[in-house]
C-alpha cells in the first residue's frame, strides 16, 4: 500500500533545501538543471519512499523520472500519484510544471497556494518566489 502524501513534510523539506543542496543527492545543475531532482526530493520527503519507476540511489543509478522534468511529469500522471488540477485547486506541496511552447522545461514546488502564490525551485534557486515571476504557461499537478 502506498503511503499518503505528507504535504507539510514536503513543504518543510523544500524550505530547508531550496537555497542549498542535500548531500544525500547529487546536483544536476551542470547537467541541464536540478529542478526535477529537487522536486523529487520534496516528493520523497512527503511520501517517505521511492518506487522502482521513480528512485535515486546515486548519480549513475536513478530513473529518468527522478531527474528529468518531462519524465517526472509523465511518471506522476501515469502512475496515478497525481492529477492535473486548476490553479485554485492546487495545495501546498503540489508541483507546477512550466511549458515554453516546445517542452516542459522547469518544475516548481508550490509553497503557498492561492492569491500571492509562492514556490521553491532549484537550478536558479528560489524560496518563496512569487509564482507570477515565472511567465511561462503553467500546469498544476495535484499530488496524492
Amino acid at each position: 500500500m502506498r503511503a499518503e502524501y505528507d504535504r507539510e513534510a514536503a513543504v518543510a523539506y523544500a524550505r530547508r533545501w531550496a537555497l542549498g543542496r542535500n548531500p544525500r543527492f547529487g546536483d544536476f545543475s551542470a547537467l541541464g538543471g536540478d529542478c526535477a531532482n529537487f522536486a523529487s526530493q520534496c516528493l520523497w520527503a512527503g511520501w517517505g519512499d521511492m518506487t522502482e519507476g521513480w528512485h535515486y540511489r546515486s548519480m549513475n543509478e536513478r530513473t529518468p523520472s527522478w531527474s528529468g522534468v518531462r519524465f517526472l511529469r509523465e511518471w506522476l500522471l501515469l502512475d496515478g500519484r497525481a492529477q492535473l488540477c486548476r490553479a485554485d485547486e492546487a495545495e501546498a506541496g503540489d508541483l507546477v510544471f512550466l511549458w515554453n511552447g516546445a517542452r516542459w522545461y522547469h518544475v516548481l514546488v508550490l509553497l503557498t497556494p492561492g492569491e500571492g502564490a509562492t514556490a521553491a525551485a532549484h537550478t536558479r534557486d528560489a524560496l518563496d518566489r512569487p509564482l507570477g515571476d515565472w511567465t511561462a504557461l503553467r500546469e498544476y499537478v495535484h499530488i496524492f
